[in-house]
């Protein structure tokens, strides 16, 4: 399989190499990720803005690349600039977690939506936690289930996977469940004169969340997710379309 990866965190990610040295295993790799930290930039694209595009020496066997643009810049120059045969992206590891509400800021998951609306299946891959990443772990999880998650991808959708940050012996399973509300203790603090920074902590699940992804990550289960890059609601659509103005 012809398979292109990126992230939003940037090519020198720890997370880009651990995912490029599964792959690379059974695969045919292909590296296009953002110069630096692109966390948090969603579905952004580089308008009316020249983009550099290198070379670099990341992993043997792998041919990789930096572009100065956004996650969804480097899919769309990949599938669609240098027009490569491309049958599955996947962006990640990341390094933190893209649950529930938080796939609306992902970097790494909108790159994945930008995939599939250029008719490509996608994949986005993250480790649920804020730092001491256990990667190694996360690698020993992705490896056992790698084959069958494969088995079940889609240019319709974008498999959202969450791997909590523990060790493998830890971890009881995958769940597919629909997406969750993640919280988090956020506020602004002010960092200098006339700067301030926001900053948080995720507030555990409550009872409402239960059996979504959120709540799933913190029992130490693999969360699957479909989640698709279309939007819009069939059942209010039904409900509003008749409306007369």
């Amino acid at each position: 399989m012809n398979i292109l990866v990126t992230n939003d965190d940037g090519i020198c990610s720890e997370g880009i190499l651990a995912l490029a040295n599964i792959l690379k295993t059974k695969h045919n790799v292909t590296i296009i990720a953002p110069d630096g930290n692109r966390s948090g930039y969603s579905r952004s694209m580089s308008f009316h803005k020249d983009l550099t595009f290198l070379p670099y020496d990341l992993v043997e066997g792998v041919t990789a690349y930096t572009l100065s643009g956004t996650p969804c810049d480097c899919v769309r120059f990949g599938l669609t600039g240098l027009n490569l045969n491309i049958d599955l992206v996947i962006a990640g590891i990341n390094h933190g977690s893209n649950l529930g509400n938080d796939i609306f800021y992902s970097g790494t998951v909108n790159s994945c939506f930008e995939a599939n609306f250029c008719g490509v299946p996608a994949i986005a891959i993250s480790n649920v936690a804020h730092g001491n990443y256990k990667f190694d772990e996360t690698v020993s999880i992705l490896e056992e289930y790698i084959d069958k998650i494969l088995s079940y991808v889609s240019k319709d959708y974008t498999l959202n996977i969450n791997i909590p940050n523990v060790e493998k012996v830890k971890i009881k399973g995958v769940k597919v469940c629909k997406a969750g509300i993640c919280k988090y203790t956020d506020g602004y603090i002010k960092t200098s004169e006339n700067s301030y920074k926001l900053i948080g902590e995720p507030i555990p699940p409550s009872k409402d969340e239960y059996q979504t992804d959120v709540y799933y990550v913190y029992d130490n289960y693999v969360s699957l997710t479909p989640v698709v890059h279309l939007m819009g609601n069939d059942a209010i659509f039904e409900k509003l379309k008749d409306v007369k103005f």
